[in-house]
């Protein structure tokens, strides 16, 4: 019985998914005549939209966060690029201001603002994302365009021309529909004469309560939407519909009943509304392919090279015409196209040879690196084309915490799934990928000028936001903005993602394999039972140990020939990565043996008891007597020897303000680098302190459990159980954990 309920509820899910990939083909299919499109424009008037609007429009439609802080811009973070409904597999993290920049581009070409004539191109060094981006612009171009918030179309061209045939979607009463090759929005086929009136016609008669609702849900519309007719259909429709109006002897009212749309879904493997070039080397780029070719095939029925219909209209700009072209390596195109691209955007046409101008009406996006920047901003010939392009920079990431979704969102064992049964798919232990980003930050790091001693971990502590820096906030201010100004950015340097996804993925084979050929030595030399189901033995795993070990032998690799990078990478970066991350371990591991947060809270509270005191100059209470006392200058002390505080007394103040408006325990769960400074003091200064150095004092002389009595045993047990239950730690890693955070140097046997 339950069996056949799993199995209902399983067709029941395929159904749904069946009954919407039917859907999608159904809409894909969609064809109405133009005049149900001009009363469904009455009705649902965002089917008008020209391709920037709907471009927008698609980028604010997972919503947007403002936040302010005082003395800088608004800060927008658009939900979009990490919303996988619509970008699916190429989720974007970090690049905030990348995308601000993209977003504020799109947005004022869509208002017809001279952005509308720039070439943009995003910049930045290999792996920031510029590909991936486009990609998910791409994909969610096609998402977007199926569903009703997207909905558009294009023209279909009648014809009774029997050389066209075979080009036609479909046949109606004699009649050939052809695709409009450009993908042509409807009202296109307005005349220039009468659109301003015809849109203003059409706009008065929409539906106001419906355009209300939908206002609402856009505001940056500003409570208004006019219907705008921009551009021009393509020399190949012109020449078709004018053909068919004299063979039917009619005129452009006559035209209109004939005059079919099909609904417009977004495609880059079919090239349906949007083109991708990637350039060849410079002598064999060949122009066809940007701007299409003649199709030598039609001459014979149509006798001259420059007849409208004898171009075939698969370049890419066509193909984008009226959508989205991405331009792969752009300043790798000769001068002759990337004045075409010019062209494109500024003049809204592009002139394939022997033909007519071509009208474009939609939006081109390359992307580049720093090699083909330099020689492009270098070259005295470009100077004109400089003036017209706009460049986004879009530079590595120098926030550990993004850095590390970029790696979790392929390594983790959430997004991977993994168990303790897997034995060809590794653990990943905690703080592992935190480790490896925090190295790549800190090698696209500048050292500090304004202050010498600030180290790049400190740096780094400071990019992404934490208290634990060691650095005031004054100082903090000092440091975010030191290098604001400076080319090349912070970012635009060092290590890469694909450099580090490398290592992982070696490291993860090596594990697999070491774990494999560990198992098969036990059995064959011991066949000890208990050994052989040891919870250290039960899986392989990956350690920030492990990455420390590969890491250094890839970056050994890698600039074997680069003794001054390689000593700054394996000698200054990777020791003081390692070394913080281990902290972070260690407060693992003492959460695991103190298993109390209630004490850690209340020696917060009791700290942040005596600091208000002392920024206010009162007392507080004692613990025991109740009597009003002076605030314990070396408890605080104590505490703040642990936070790793430089100025004490600045340290305090602003504590004390912060908690004049946010609760203590408020900010205790906010700050990790508080929670592992107090759980440290708690365990080597208050509860239980002495058993809990005992405990890892045993670990760490590697006394065998034979010797260790019954009551440590279990303590230890505990201990581990804890890290694998609440902390995500396997046998493996647990078991490192506590070997590290015996070794810590306060630690004595």
């Amino acid at each position: 019985m339950d069996d056949r309920l799993e199995n209902d509820s399983l067709n029941g899910k395929l159904g749904d998914l069946l009954a919407k990939s039917i859907e999608h083909k159904r809409v894909s299919a969609e064809v109405t005549s133009f005049e149900e499109f001009l009363n469904l424009s009455r009705s649902e008037p965002w089917i008008t939209r020209n391709s920037t609007q709907l471009l927008h429009d698609m980028m604010l439609s997972r919503g947007v966060e403002h936040s302010m802080v005082a003395g800088k811009p608004v800060r927008h973070t658009y939900r979009f690029f990490e919303e996988k409904e619509m970008v699916g597999p190429y989720i974007v993290f970090g690049q905030q201001k990348a995308k601000e920049n993209m977003i504020e581009k799109i947005h004022n070409a869509s208002r017809g603002l001279e952005a509308n004539k720039r070439l943009w191109i995003l910049l930045g060094p290999p792996g920031s994302a510029k590909s991936r981006s486009m990609d998910g612009i791409k994909l969610a171009l096609n998402t977007y365009s199926k569903s009703d918030e997207g909905k558009t179309f294009f023209l279909l061209l009648p014809t009774v021309d029997e050389r066209l045939k075979e080009k036609a979607l479909f046949t109606e009463n004699d009649i050939y529909y052809l695709p409009a090759p450009l993908f042509e929005t409807p009202l296109l086929v307005i005349p220039p004469s009468i659109r301003e009136e015809f849109a203003a016609e059409l706009t008065e008669s929409i539906d106001k309560q419906i355009i209300g609702d939908w206002l609402d849900k856009h505001p940056h519309y500003d409570n208004t939407y006019k219907v705008k007719i921009d551009g021009m259909i393509s020399p190949y429709a012109d020449y078709v519909l004018n053909d068919f109006m004299r063979a039917k002897d009619l005129d452009f009212r006559g035209l209109i009943p004939y005059l079919k749309v099909k609904r417009m879904i977004f495609d880059a493997r079919t090239k349906t509304g949007i083109g991708s070039y990637t350039p060849r080397d410079e002598k064999s780029q060949e122009a066809g392919s940007l701007v299409g070719n003649i199709d030598y095939s039609l001459l014979p029925r149509f006798g001259s090279e420059s007849h409208p219909l004898v171009h075939d209209y698969k370049g890419e700009l066509c193909a984008g015409a009226n959508g989205f072209v991405e331009i792969h390596e752009i300043l790798k195109l000769s001068d002759k196209f990337l004045y075409e691209l010019l062209f494109a955007t500024q003049d809204r046409f592009f002139k394939p040879e022997g033909q007519a101008p071509i009208p474009f009406n939609g939006v081109i996006i390359g992307h580049t690196n720093f090699h083909e920047f330099n020689m492009f901003m270098g070259n005295p010939s470009f100077e004109a084309l400089r003036s017209r392009t706009t460049f986004i920079e879009m530079p590595l990431s120098v926030d550990y915490k993004q850095e590390e979704q970029i790696y979790a969102f392929t390594y983790s064992n959430e997004t991977r799934d993994w168990h303790k049964e897997k034995k060809h798919q590794s653990h990943i232990a905690p703080h592992s990928l935190a480790f490896l980003s925090l190295v790549v930050v800190m090698s696209r790091l500048y050292e500090s000028k304004t202050n010498e001693n600030l180290s790049l971990l400190q740096k780094a502590l400071v990019y992404a936001g934490r208290a634990d820096s060691g650095v005031d906030n004054n100082m903090a201010k000092m440091v975010l903005e030191e290098f604001d100004y400076v080319k090349p950015s912070e970012g635009t340097f060092g290590l890469d993602p694909r450099f580090i996804q490398n290592v992982v993925e070696y490291t993860e084979h090596f594990q697999i394999s070491e774990y494999a050929a560990n198992i098969n030595r036990l059995k064959e030399e011991t066949g000890d039972h208990a050994l052989l189901t040891s919870v250290a033995l039960q899986n392989p795993c990956v350690t920030p140990l492990d990455l420390h070990v590969h890491l250094e032998n890839a970056l050994k690799d890698r600039y074997a020939i680069d003794k001054t990078k390689l000593r700054h990478y394996v000698e200054k970066i990777t020791p003081l990565a390692k070394s913080w991350i281990f902290g972070q371990v260690a407060s693992d591991v003492y959460s695991a043996i103190l298993r109390d947060d209630s004490v850690i809270e209340t020696t917060w509270k009791k700290y942040t008891d005596h600091v208000r005191a002392f920024a206010h100059s009162t007392k507080v209470k004692h613990d025991v007597t109740q009597m009003d006392v002076q605030p314990d200058e070396k408890f605080m002390q104590a505490i703040e020897q642990y936070l790793g505080v430089p100025d004490r007394e600045v340290f305090r103040k602003e504590l004390s303000d912060a908690i004049a408006s946010v609760k203590f325990s408020v900010l205790l769960s906010d700050e990790p680098s508080y929670q592992n400074a107090i759980k440290k003091y708690v365990f080597e200064n208050e509860f239980k302190a002495s058993e809990n150095m005992k405990l890892l004092g045993w670990i760490k002389s590697g006394t065998s459990a034979a010797n260790v009595n019954v009551k440590e045993q279990e303590h230890l047990n505990e201990t581990i159980k804890y890290l694998i239950d609440m902390k995500g730690y396997c046998g493996k890693c647990a078991f490192q954990a506590l070997s590290i955070t015996a070794n810590a140097a306060s630690i004595i046997t």
